[in-house]
Parts: structure tokens; sequence; C-alpha cells
């Protein structure tokens, strides 16, 4: 099996970093059963240096986004 790091966000996302590829995903690329080795766990998440990608995504909004007025979908004849 391969061994997994288990990274907890105060937001109450988490991820499984894998840290060692056992033998037979390294022949078959196909992933075995998680085997968690070793848990981190992140203090804050909007705020910290390395947010959870979910909430990286949501702080990186263009602000001004809502002022762009867009064309609407047209259909071609």
């Amino acid at each position: 099996m391969c061994d997994y790091a288990q990274r907890e966000y105060k937001c109450g996302h988490f991820r499984w970093i894998a840290s060692r590829w056992c033998l037979d995903y390294t022949m078959s690329q196909k992933r075995c059963p998680p085997n968690v080795v070793y848990f981190e766990v992140r203090p804050s998440c909007l705020r910290a240096l390395n947010p959870c990608g979910e909430c990286l995504a949501k702080t990186n909004q263009v602000p001004w986004e809502s002022m762009i007025r867009r064309p609407e979908n047209r259909t071609r004849n």
C-alpha cells in the first residue's frame, strides 16, 4: 500500500498527499487504498500562506467581475 500524509485545514477541508508510492503503483499506475502514516493540521485556512485549493480559488476572484457586462449567449442562424 502507498503511504499518505493527511493534511487537514481549519475550514474542514482535508487532502491526502502521497509520501511514498508502493511498487504496485509504480508498475501499474493504479492507486491502492491509502495508508495514512502522518497527520498534519493547518491552523488557519483563509488567511494562511498555504490555504486549501478550494478556499484559494474563492479568495482569488477578481473584485470587479460583477461590474463587467458580458454579452448574452447568441445562437447562430
